[in-house]
């Protein structure tokens, strides 16, 4: 049986954030410097990589007020 994916928060390196779905956190990183890659407004920070939990994630949200 296929493990469920979990949402992993991230931040970006000089600011802002966004989540991504996967597995582990390794395919986590792997797939949002993926996404992100060549665009140089969003350079993933690796190290900020962190399970979503309700609390972070309404911080997080919490920004765009």
């Amino acid at each position: 049986m296929k493990s469920p994916k979990k949402e992993y928060l991230f931040n970006f390196v000089g600011g802002g954030w966004n989540s991504e779905f996967a597995i582990t956190r390794r395919s986590a990183i792997a797939q949002a410097k993926k996404r992100y890659k060549g665009n140089s407004e969003c350079v993933v920070d690796e190290k900020s990589f962190r399970l979503s939990t309700p609390k972070d994630y309404k911080m997080c949200m919490s920004l765009f007020n």
